[in-house]
């Protein structure tokens, strides 16, 4: 093999470690993003969790008043129709 053949293969060997090295670094960047990524999603679940428990307790709350709306609207009904 001729020193210009070697000298050639040697260059793309450089050529092709420097883009590995260069891969390596974008995919630690990328591992790095990806954590970041999950912490903000878990922290996004415990956010919805509580607004999903906050809203659990609206409803409840707005059921009981429709109830007692619908009781007292059967009671006013009964005095309206009372004669005085």
């Amino acid at each position: 093999m001729s020193q210009d053949r070697t000298t050639e293969m040697l260059n793309y060997l450089s050529a092709i470690s420097r883009e590995v090295g260069e891969m390596r670094t974008e995919m630690r960047e990328m591992r790095t993003e990806m954590r970041e990524m999950r912490a903000e999603m878990s922290e996004m679940r415990s956010e919805i969790r509580a607004l999903t428990s906050r809203l659990d307790r609206l409803e409840a709350r707005i059921l009981e008043n429709r109830a007692d709306v619908r009781d007292l609207d059967g009671r006013v009904a009964a005095l309206e129709s009372k004669p005085s």
